[in-house]
């Protein structure tokens, strides 16, 4: 693994922070084997994440960001068209705005990597070169 910068997706976070998620003894060991990681993410992501974990976990993940242990990207309504593009060009897999917005976001940023428990989706989606993400957990 040479380049460091990697998005998070929010299926990673779940199982971070949620001790009962089947994947946190998993996620917990990728993180200590992988500190040297540059980690990114969206807004969105955080929003789902927070769904799906309880106060406490809500608690820790938010800990955990203002701690700077992730990159955190802003959206703008500039950006909008290219997420409509993305939704529309993978309509089939039915991907929901936060995936959208980080497709869109990593092909700008040129950021392959992801850590996502979602290996259906990121097996599919690919930047506008053709090159598909690699994902480096599960």
């Amino acid at each position: 693994m040479t380049n460091t910068a990697t998005w998070i997706d929010t299926g990673f976070l779940v199982a971070l922070f949620a001790r009962n998620d089947s994947h946190h003894a998993a996620a917990m060991e990728f993180l200590e084997k992988h500190k040297e990681l540059d980690m990114h993410s969206i807004w969105p992501v955080i929003v789902e994440a927070c769904f799906f974990l309880n106060g406490d976990g809500k608690q820790a993940l938010i800990r955990w960001l203002e701690r700077g242990a992730v990159v955190m990207h802003e959206i703008t309504a500039q950006d909008l068209p290219l997420i409509r593009n993305t939704l529309e060009k993978y309509q089939n897999l039915k991907p929901d705005f936060t995936d959208a917005v980080l497709v869109t976001m990593a092909d700008l940023c040129k950021i392959r990597q992801v850590l996502t428990v979602d290996v259906r989706d990121f097996s599919a989606y690919r930047f506008a070169d053709g090159g598909a993400f690699e994902r480096l957990w599960i």
